[in-house]
């Protein structure tokens, strides 16, 4: 990122919270990653996670999974890299402003019965943590698109 990219960036709202965001999270990924990308691709924002695990390049001791719409077809694989930590990436409504990120701990990510995916985070949480016992973390992207217009993955308190 040039200078100039990065002053632009940085004058966008939210900004200054998303960073802290991410510095949050650098300090939650310890030893071996398993980057777990949650999205829809035919549904707008919701394809938030899919994109991001596409575009982050796999380092030693990091395993990138863009596990779609389907991600109970790609646990296995998570399973198998044996992480110590698990990044589920996925659009979650928690009444932010479009953009925003936020850090949950799996277990108070709300279930929807409604989904645009087949498994909620919560349930992929339950299953990931007894397969696993790695630390789960749930990256959360606000999504632009209204809750009317799509019942996304998973609802979160407002914070």
């Amino acid at each position: 990122m040039t200078r100039t990219q990065t002053e632009e960036a940085s004058k966008r709202p939210g900004s200054r919270e998303n960073a802290a965001v991410l510095d949050q999270l650098a300090k939650r990924l310890e030893g071996r990653v398993c980057v777990f990308g949650v999205g829809n691709r035919q549904r707008g924002d919701d394809a938030v996670g899919s994109v991001i695990a596409e575009r982050i390049m796999p380092s030693q001791g990091t395993v990138v999974i863009d596990a779609g719409m389907a991600p109970e077809n790609h646990l296995e694989k998570a399973v198998s890299a044996d992480p110590d930590t698990v990044l589920m990436i996925d659009a979650v409504d928690f009444g932010a402003a479009a953009g925003a990120l936020a850090l949950f701990d799996w277990r108070h990510v709300g279930e929807s019965g409604l989904s645009t995916h087949a498994l909620s985070l919560r349930m992929l949480g339950v299953y990931l943590d007894a397969r696993t016992h790695a630390n789960l973390e749930v990256l959360a992207v606000q999504p632009a698109t209204s809750m009317s217009d799509i019942t996304y993955h998973a609802r979160c308190p407002k914070r």
